[in-house]
């Protein structure tokens, strides 16, 4: 090794990187990935599409790491170079390999598409290089030695990396750099409560214990990452299910999920379960929580429809909110509570969740300030509502007004009993 421990490098390559057009989410892929086997990534840098760029950093990174990881540009466009530098970096020759070609070919025609000669660029890889197979794309990947570092390239495509990461790369970084101790990280999901709130929750366990205790803000949701270092698997599992525990104690109903599993995951599985229809209606979300149910893989057994009544007459004429409730604006509890009450009945659904707030920037004619949402469930029993003053900027207050809606169902669904009184940033909240 060129340190006292394995020293691993992430280099991504595109322009869109840079520009901001794009955002690399591989980082953090590779990063988790990594932790599994307690390693982390030491440096991590983008480059343009320029192939002198490109050269110069994997010679670089091959100098003083003992691992690095290329991301991107194994497309078949001309701006796609990486194999090429590379090929040019380790002073290896590109070798064309007629699998590859027909990989392509029978790719293409699979799609009923006839293959342009542009992609067989992909069908080379420099000499002496490992091939990574393809993962739902058309862009092998690789590992070459150099300079006494493994180079691994694969593809930009997040779920094609993260695919071949896992299957490949991952398993030949554990047999160069064996463990001699098992770190795994714990990410403990919530919504409701602040950064600092939630942490002062959990104070005292913070620095009490072996578990170290990590926090991470996701626009809305707050994540208590949980790490633990041992001997073993089941000794570190263990520790973190005694903390875990403790945490659940403290958070309760703040918590979601444990894991990966996203907000609308969760509540679809209690709809399932539960066999409950629901139906939105939307206006400052526009869509928004309807599209989050909709991502989960058989929503139609529980989804039955929306209805995006952003403006006033919307309101009256599809959702039948009375004109009297609207005389003080839309943005109020009673109007989000007549909204949902209107689609529940216009869709015939067990239950019906609504949204209606102030976007910004301006109040657009509202009484209430910018940042405020109103959000409501109708249910068999009648509806619940709660109104917040959301911080941030428009895209902000919207995608945590829809995870606010879509938390409500989740309260509801967990203890219908209670979750109607139940208030996020109040004490109330914390049991």
């Amino acid at each position: 090794m060129k340190g006292d421990s394995p020293s691993i490098a992430a280099l991504a390559i595109g322009d869109e990187l840079l520009s901001g057009e794009v955002l690399d989410t591989n980082l953090r892929s590779i990063a988790v990935a990594l932790s599994r086997l307690g390693l982390v990534v030491t440096r991590h840098v983008t480059v343009p599409d320029e192939i002198d760029d490109i050269v110069r950093d994997v010679r670089l990174m091959a100098a003083t790491s003992d691992v690095v990881i290329v991301t991107g540009g194994l497309g078949p466009t001309s701006d796609d170079l990486t194999t090429e530098a590379v090929g040019k970096a380790t002073g290896s020759a590109l070798v064309f390999h007629p699998h590859l070609e027909k990989m392509l070919r029978d790719f293409f025609g699979s799609l009923g598409r006839e293959m342009r000669d542009e992609n067989l660029k992909q069908a080379y890889l420099p000499e002496g290089a490992v091939e990574v197979p393809t993962a739902g794309g058309t862009a092998p990947g690789f590992m070459i030695e150099y300079d006494g570092a493994l180079i691994a390239v694969l593809p930009g495509v997040p779920r094609e990396m993260e695919s071949m990461m896992d299957s490949h790369v991952m398993p030949e970084i554990e047999k160069r750099f064996p463990a001699s101790e098992t770190t795994t990280t714990r990410r403990i999901l919530t919504f409701g409560l602040g950064e600092s709130d939630m942490a002062g929750l959990v104070a005292d366990r913070i620095g009490a214990g072996p578990v170290k205790y990590g926090f991470l803000v996701m626009g809305g949701p707050i994540v208590v990452k949980l790490t633990a270092s041992g001997p073993g698997a089941a000794a570190v599992e263990a520790m973190l299910d005694d903390e875990q525990k403790k945490v659940e104690e403290r958070l309760g109903k703040l918590i979601y999920a444990v894991g990966d599993e996203t907000m609308e995951e969760v509540v679809g599985q209690l709809l399932r379960e539960q066999g409950m229809t629901i139906a939105t209606a939307e206006s400052i979300t526009a869509g928004m929580v309807s599209s989050r149910l909709a991502n989960v893989p058989g929503s139609s057994d529980y989804l039955v429809g929306g209805v995006i009544a952003y403006g006033i007459g919307e309101k009256t004429k599809v959702l039948e909110v009375p004109d009297e409730l609207l005389r003080e604006g839309a943005v109020n509890r009673p109007v989000a509570e007549a909204m949902a009450r209107g689609a529940r009945e216009l869709f015939g659904t067990d239950l019906a969740v609504s949204t209606t707030g102030v976007a910004g920037p301006g109040t657009g004619g509202e009484r209430k300030p910018t940042g405020t949402v109103a959000i409501a469930l109708s249910h068999a029993a009648g509806e619940m509502s709660l109104e917040r003053k959301l911080p941030g900027p428009r895209n902000m207050v919207r995608n945590i007004a829809t995870m606010a809606a879509l938390n409500l169902v989740r309260l509801h669904l967990v203890d219908p009993g209670r979750a109607e009184h139940f208030e996020p940033d109040t004490p109330e909240g914390r049991e």
